[in-house]
């Protein structure tokens, strides 16, 4: 036991914002060292320049009047992933460099859109040049596969015996063709307002079944400068909830399987009986690209969280894939200890909260 817990890592400063979030904490890739600032006293190390970027914002901050309908998304899963999906999908048209963001304001209203039946949500993101004018937009689409049947005068039909409402499920290409129907009307109400920005348009799947699953994104679209008509492409985006026994995903992924399964018996070995591990792998074409981690234990003083967050890394790093985007949240059960995140580059850093 006590080989585990004198198992050392240095790191220097770095910061970095994730999952909409910014943390500030060690660099445990950089050999050079850096000069830094002394922080706020939440933190236990310095910090030096975010190292990853993201959107300015326009300041004021201006709410979108669309925008509030994510509070209709089924799981807080799903809302975090259709709002990170759409930042990502933006990153691939206008570099953060270059243009600024804003909560939509061109689209005033969605209730036109209310009989559509397997439609959640609707987001639009603005993106501006310098000089205040528009670089583009891009739309999100959260459509539910699940609908429920209805009488002549609209009425949810029940089952006589259980009284539980009767449902369906749309295909995946029901699915597609309703999104693009939608989005041919959105981008026509943008155009009266706005003819020339370019828009993206990005469709999540959500999840209805399995609540530790978020939605995954099944189509993208792309409006070019002064036209109308939209390309559209498939997106083959799926989740692998972890630890699973499922004998066809541990086939398919079994290094991936392997590895946490190793991972988790090395938290346990640490903190016997104290220590739960998930995880929840976010895979695209068939490959891992990004392995979230949740580690929940119970600790007795600060220090004994440096120790395992160090020993949590080093693990990880012996068992996860190296190319893949690695986030572990440390926790008790009712507070956030430890983070640390390892980017698809290699940059990397770890936090320690002082609560």
């Amino acid at each position: 036991m006590k080989k585990y817990r004198t198992k050392w890592i240095r790191f220097a400063g770095v910061g970095i914002l994730s999952f909409s979030l910014l943390f500030s904490g060690c660099d445990l890739s950089k050999k050079t060292e850096q000069k830094t600032e002394e922080s706020s006293s939440s933190i236990i190390s310095p910090t030096v320049k975010v190292n990853e970027e993201y959107y300015r914002g326009v300041l004021p901050y201006k709410r979108s009047l669309i925008n509030g309908r994510l509070n209709s998304l089924p799981t807080r899963l799903d809302a975090n992933r259709f709002e990170l999906g759409l930042i990502e999908l933006a990153k691939t048209e206008f570099d953060p460099a270059d243009y600024v963001f804003q909560e939509g304001q061109v689209l005033k209203d969605i209730e036109w859109l209310s009989q559509e039946d397997s439609l959640i949500t609707v987001a639009e993101h603005d993106y501006l040049k310098e000089d205040g004018s528009y670089g583009g937009i891009v739309i999100g689409l959260a459509l539910s596969p699940k609908y429920y049947l209805r009488d002549d005068k609209g009425k949810i039909l029940r089952d006589p015996k259980t009284n539980i409402a009767m449902f369906k499920m749309y295909t995946d290409d029901q699915l597609k063709e309703k999104a693009k129907k939608i989005a041919n009307e959105i981008v026509g109400r943008i155009h009266k307002t706005l003819p020339n920005p370019p828009i993206l348009i990005g469709v999540m799947k959500l999840q209805t079944e399995k609540g530790n699953l978020p939605g995954n994104f099944i189509l993208n679209g792309k409006v070019g400068s002064g036209q109308s008509s939209i390309d559209w492409k498939d997106i083959n985006e799926s989740y692998l909830f972890l630890p699973t026994n499922t004998t066809g995903l541990k086939d398919k992924y079994g290094d991936l399987v392997l590895g946490f399964n190793r991972f988790k018996d090395e938290m346990d070995r640490y903190l016997p009986g104290f220590a739960g591990v998930t995880g929840l792998a976010r895979i695209v074409n068939d490959e891992v690209v990004e392995l979230t981690v949740h580690v929940n234990a119970e600790f007795d003083s600060t220090v004994e969280v440096i120790q395992f967050t160090q020993f949590a890394i080093s693990m990880s790093n012996e068992s996860f894939p190296k190319d893949a985007q690695l986030n572990i949240y440390i926790n008790t059960i009712d507070q956030p200890k430890a983070i640390y995140v390892r980017q698809s580059n290699g940059d990397d850093f770890m936090h320690v909260y002082r609560n």
